[in-house]
């Protein structure tokens, strides 16, 4: 009967029927496979018989299952009775254990009922634990959680609401959810709420109410201390406090949180509530740029360049201005364009001081503005273009760069220029009547050709260095 059952794949219910039979006839291997085959079945209290019975009878496979799963089997039983705190505990263990998809199994059984369960199968769609990122249904399981009390599901769907995953951005219910989280005092959503707070997220700022619950957190809670650092640092509804600020943003620190190393280097770079100090300031923003924190790697590439905290050295200047102009500080890219242009710590390339510039320029990077202005006038780089170096000094001039200013009144000359006709005419944003208008003109008045179109005149005009556009109808 034992040998009919195991010759065939796909056992039908008469081979499983012989299967019974073969085990009640004391078979010991078939009372281990029929056990298997029960547990397959969610027949667990029959699969603990058999298994007990084959164990009780010798059979080394049915001991060894009995001891790996020992603190499962009792509870395969009374799950399969329906005690749903069985169940949660079954899930938990396979969540432990990391078997993910053994553990979403559980969960999906008594979702309806505890909200750990629900919670649980939330953070899986969340972090994409045994299924695929689904952020939608993690918004469906967390509100089915968080609407029954579930905290950490509050929490969660706060976040959700604020970031737009899953559902649309809405800091009201991201503020009403982090409220109802912190009701019980749990320090994360304490904290989270008071970060809310401090920064007017789906409520009004309140200082007092972000001060009170960041220092009622921040002791437990890296974010905390660090929210509550800034306050000090800054003054934001508190004395300004830069002895309180170093003591908070160590105090995050040593928990590693990125942000916090970099201000305690900019205590010691900037004399903060301590003597100024560069060599310590080296130390702690190379701790932060490390950790990927753009600023500090910025930091760093400047120090390094300048021999402050460390000898100079241009090449490892490079690497650091580099790692921050990557993730997109414009002075950075800027720097790094110069370092291109002058060979410092790279070989000389002009076409890649260019491409730097070009990227730092259009960050809105006033210093990177100019050298662009700069590289247009001369040709280095790139062609020579009159019309666009005026663009770029301009932009840069728009931010007080006295350098653009100055260029700017030595090239215009190489302009065309045109005037105004029509009684009074504006420059707008964009090459059409809908678009912002910048600036009012009026008759006579000269502007400086930057490009022409069948209908639309790029344009510049001195007065605060306005860049535009004008109907061709409107000039001379």
């Amino acid at each position: 009967m034992y040998r009919l059952y195991t010759s065939t794949n796909r056992p039908s219910s008469e081979d499983i029927n012989w299967l019974k039979k073969a085990a009640d006839s004391e078979l010991i291997d078939a009372q281990y496979d029929y056990a298997l085959w029960a547990i397959s079945k969610e027949k667990y209290k029959e699969g603990q018989d058999y298994l007990l019975l084959a164990s009780s009878n010798g059979s080394y496979k049915a001991k060894s299952y009995l001891k790996k799963n020992e603190k499962l089997i009792p509870l395969w039983v009374k799950a399969e009775k329906g005690n749903t705190y069985a169940i949660l505990q079954i899930g938990e263990h396979y969540w432990q254990q990391k078997k993910y998809e053994d553990s979403l199994f559980w969960y999906e059984r008594c979702a309806e009922e505890l909200t750990y369960c629900s919670f649980y199968l939330g953070l899986a769609n969340d972090q994409g634990y045994g299924v695929k990122q689904n952020h939608t249904k993690a918004a469906e399981w967390y509100r089915l959680s968080a609407t029954k009390g579930n905290r950490d599901s509050q929490r969660n769907l706060a976040w959700l609401y604020e970031s737009g995953l899953g559902t649309q951005i809405d800091k009201s219910q991201a503020f009403y959810w982090m409220s109802k989280a912190a009701d019980t005092g749990l320090n994360i959503p304490t904290a989270e709420l008071g970060r809310y707070y401090l920064y007017g997220i789906g409520t009004e700022k309140d200082t007092q109410k972000a001060f009170k619950l960041l220092s009622k957190a921040a002791t437990e809670n890296k974010f905390a201390a660090y929210h509550l650092a800034n306050m000090y640092f800054n003054g934001w509804g508190i004395e300004q406090d830069y002895n309180k600020s170093f003591q908070w943003f160590m105090h995050s620190s040593k928990q590693d949180h990125t942000a916090s190393l970099w201000f305690i280097g900019e205590h010691y770079y900037k004399g903060l509530g301590r003597d100024k100090n560069n060599y310590e300031a080296f130390k702690w923003y190379s701790k932060a740029a490390e950790n990927g924190d753009k600023d500090a790697q910025f930091r760093l590439g400047w120090m390094l360049s300048h021999g402050e905290g460390a000898p100079l050295n241009n090449r490892k200047a490079f690497e650091w201005y580099l790692k921050s102009a990557e993730q997109g500080v414009s002075m950075a890219q800027n720097n790094l364009g110069y370092m291109y242009e002058n060979g410092l710590g790279t070989d000389k390339n002009i076409n890649r001081a260019f491409s730097w510039y070009k990227q730092a320029a259009e960050n809105g990077n006033a210093t990177a503005q100019n050298n662009l202005g700069i590289s247009y006038q001369y040709g280095t780089g790139v062609s020579r273009n009159y019309p666009l170096s005026v663009y770029w000094y301009a932009k840069s001039a728009q931010q007080n760069n006295k350098s653009a200013q100055n260029s700017l009144n030595n090239i215009l000359y190489k302009l065309k220029t045109r005037k105004i006709t029509a009684l009074s005419t504006d420059i707008y944003s964009e090459s059409g009547f809908n678009s912002t208008p910048i600036k009012s003109l009026k008759r006579g008045e000269k502007v400086y050709v930057l490009s022409e179109g069948s209908q639309w005149t790029e344009v510049y005009h001195q007065d605060k260095n306005s860049l535009g556009f004008i109907h061709n109808t409107h000039l001379l």
